[in-house]
Parts: C-alpha cells; sequence; structure tokens
C-alpha cells in the first residue's frame, strides 16, 4: 500500500470533520472537571491527614510510577482494541480511586485510591489518540487543541467547584469528583460511537516485531521532541506538586494563609488562561511564529515567571509571575505535543502518545521527591531558582534540536 492509497484511506474513513470529535470533548471535559476538582484539594487533603511536603511528593510518585507502568500498555491496548473501550477501563478507574480517596481516614488509603487510580490511567493519551486519528494531518493541530481545550475547560471548571465544595467539608469536593467521574463513564458509553482498531483501516496484516522496533527507533524528530517533553514534564511536576505549599507558605489572601479555596482559584484561572490558549492564541501563533520560535518563548516565560516567583513578595507581582509561568506552559505543551503527533503515522498515535505519558510519569517519579525535599525544609527561593534553570535548559535544547524545520 503507498503512502497515497494510505491517506486517502485514512481520510475517508475519519471524514466526519470537527463534529465527530465533539462527543471526545464532552466527555473529556467532564473527565477533567473531576480531575480539577481533586488538584487544588489534594495537598491540604493529604497535610491534614499527615503528610509532610516530601510525602505529598512521594503520593505523586506512586501515582507516577504506576502510571509509567500502565502507560504503553493502555496506549498499545487502545491501538489493537479500539480507543473507547480502553477509556471505559480507564474512567472506572478513575472513579474507584476518587471513591477511595472520599472515604480515606489514614494516607494508606489514600496512596491506595492514587496507585488505583494511576494503574488505570491513559484518559488523556487515548483522547489525543482518539482525536489525532479521527482528523486529517492539516486539521489534526486544530483537533488536538480542541482537546486540549476540553481539559482547559474542566481545569477551568474542577478547581472554581473545588473552593466552592470545600465549604461543606473536606470530602465533599472529592465526592463530587467521583459522581463526575461517573458521568463520565455513563457519557463515553452514550456518545461516542463503537471505533475499531487504528491499525485494522491501514494495514492488512500483522506487523513484525521487529519491524515496529525498527520504526520507532528511527522516529528521530520524535525522539527529539520527547527529550523536549521530558524537560517540560520535570519543571512543570516540581511546580505542580508543591505550588499549593509554597504559596500557603509565603503568600496570603484576606489575613489568612493561601489553602484550598485559593489555590482552587489559582488553577481555574489556569484553565481559563488555557482555553484562551487553544481557542484563539495558538493556531493564530503559527502565522507569526514558527514552532521552534513558539517552543524557544513558552520556555523563556516559564524561567522568567519561576525567577519572579523566587523574589516576589506581593500577590500583584504573583499575579504576574504566575501568568507567565501558565501561557508558556499552555504554549508549549499543546505545540509539543501536536508536533509530536504530526512526527507519528497514523496507525501509532496510542503507542507514541502512551510512550509520551509514559515519559512524563517518569518525570512525575523524581521531580515531585525533589521538590518536596526543597520545600519540606522550607529553601522556596532554591526550589523556584531550580525551576528557572531547568526551564532556561528546556529552551537552550529547543534552539538546537529544533534547529531548522529542515533537519527533520
Amino acid at each position: 500500500m503507498n503512502a497515497g492509497s494510505t491517506t486517502d484511506a485514512g481520510q475517508a474513513l475519519h471524514g466526519a470533520g470537527t463534529l465527530s470529535l465533539v462527543p471526545t470533548f464532552v466527555v473529556v471535559a467532564v473527565d477533567a472537571t473531576g480531575l480539577g476538582i481533586i488538584l487544588p484539594l489534594l495537598p491540604f487533603y493529604s497535610q491534614r491527614l499527615g503528610a509532610t511536603p516530601f510525602m505529598l511528593g512521594m503520593l505523586i510518585s506512586a501515582y507516577a510510577v504506576c502510571q509509567l507502568i500502565a502507560g504503553p500498555v493502555v496506549g498499545m491496548l487502545s491501538d489493537r482494541y479500539g480507543r473507547r473501550k480502553v477509556l471505559l477501563v480507564s474512567q472506572i478507574g478513575t472513579f474507584v480511586g476518587f471513591v477511595l480517596l472520599a472515604l480515606a481516614t489514614n494516607l494508606t488509603v489514600v496512596f491506595l485510591a492514587r496507585i488505583i487510580d494511576g494503574l488505570t490511567s491513559g484518559n488523556i493519551s487515548v483522547a489525543h489518540a482518539y482525536a489525532a486519528e479521527h482528523s486529517a494531518p492539516s486539521t489534526r493541530k486544530q483537533a488536538l487543541g480542541m482537546t486540549s481545550g476540553a481539559i482547559g475547560t474542566g481545569l477551568l471548571l474542577g478547581p472554581a467547584l473545588s473552593g466552592f465544595l470545600v465549604h461543606y467539608g473536606d470530602t465533599a469536593p472529592v465526592w463530587a469528583a467521583a459522581a463526575l467521574s461517573l458521568i463520565s463513564i455513563l457519557a463515553t458509553v452514550a456518545l461516542l460511537p463503537p471505533d475499531h482498531p487504528a491499525s485494522e483501516p491501514l494495514y492488512h496484516h500483522r506487523v513484525p516485531d521487529a519491524e515496529v522496533t525498527r520504526a520507532i527507533v528511527g522516529m528521530r524528530h520524535a525522539w527529539r521532541l520527547l527529550g523536549l517533553l521530558i524537560v517540560f514534564f520535570f519543571v512543570n511536576s516540581m511546580f505542580l506538586s508543591q505550588i499549593g505549599l509554597f504559596l500557603s507558605a509565603r503568600f496570603s489572601w484576606d489575613g489568612h494563609p493561601f489553602g484550598a479555596r485559593e489555590l482552587g482559584w489559582v488553577f481555574a484561572y489556569a484553565g481559563f488562561i488555557n482555553m484562551v490558549v487553544q481557542g484563539l492564541l495558538i493556531t493564530r501563533a503559527n502565522h507569526f511564529v514558527s514552532d521552534r520560535g513558539i517552543v524557544l518563548l513558552a520556555f523563556a516565560c516559564m524561567a522568567l515567571g519561576f525567577a519572579g516567583l523566587a523574589i516576589g513578595n506581593g500577590n500583584s507581582l504573583l499575579a504576574l509571575f504566575l501568568t507567565l509561568i501558565i501561557i508558556g506552559t499552555m504554549f508549549a505543551r499543546s505545540t509539543l505535543t501536536a508536533e509530536l503527533s504530526r512526527s507519528t503515522a497514523i496507525n501509532r498515535q496510542g503507542m507514541i502518545m502512551g510512550l509520551n505519558q509514559s515519559l512524563m510519569s517518569g518525570a512525575n517519579i523524581t521531580a515531585p521527591l525533589l521538590s518536596g525535599a526543597l520545600i519540606g525544609h522550607r529553601l522556596f527561593v532554591v526550589w523556584a531558582l531550580a525551576m528557572a534553570a531547568i526551564a532556561g535548559l528546556g529552551a537552550a535544547l529547543a534552539s538546537q534540536l529544533l534547529a531548522s524545520p529542515r533537519a527533520r
């Protein structure tokens, strides 16, 4: 089968266009809302059960270890058995994890809840693969942007709900997340049509394992992108794993330290910026700046924002520096993920996105431990400057690894 016939077959199969991704948007948005509820709550929820900053890092690392194990398996299973079936299994695991978290009376149960969620995780990578598979190469960046926009919608609504529900008790937001997770399962069953393995329309014979291995090793541009994504994942994990405790220790609002409600506002603001970036800016930015330029500027914004956290001591400056970090994060993640998808054959989207999630999990294993150790010893300035240095390294690597489109 030549490249032209493969493209024609893919376009004929996936010609439904953007409207076919609306159910995916709904499912991912509901799922991400549940996740958004948990994010600002988990540091303080765990702290009340006796967790130190380093133990919080261990909690995040344990989840990441499970993701590392499950990531490639989930991706390849979705390639073989279809996205919908694997997505359902992943969502059921998330639901069980949220219920256990709501029932937790000690840290052991919290760890168990996060381990179960981690072992069945893969919602985002499967959703990215589904979006890529149901779009033409020319519109794949917009399709992935739509999926990321759904995540942004959830991460806008979820933290806002968390800040509101925390007034009704520590477990009220967790039960709400569990309820939304159940709704996302029902939405997947009702809205997403049964699909077929990605490899079936394109190949009528089994691809030998040796050929798959050679294909993976030969993806040089993809490996460069994965290298940049590792740097991004590491610094982003350092930031997210301890930003709650950092803000609680260094900043106050209306005379009291930052808590779950205030952190919920921060995450809601991040979700709003994500929606603006995905809906308005990401496609327009390429009219003026190349992908290489976007990634360079994104890492530079992150580095400047992290450096600002080291010296900032007022809420106005905090808002400025967090904005720089969030904007840089959104542009870097979207651009690198879309470019990674375009660098890989359509029938290997599940595999490459699963590998991407596994690398993210690898960064999430070590970064929270380092971050937790620094915050636990109250080395707040060192924590912020370390992230600034890593983001600066990302910019330097991007200038070399993405030297020119011809290098691909």
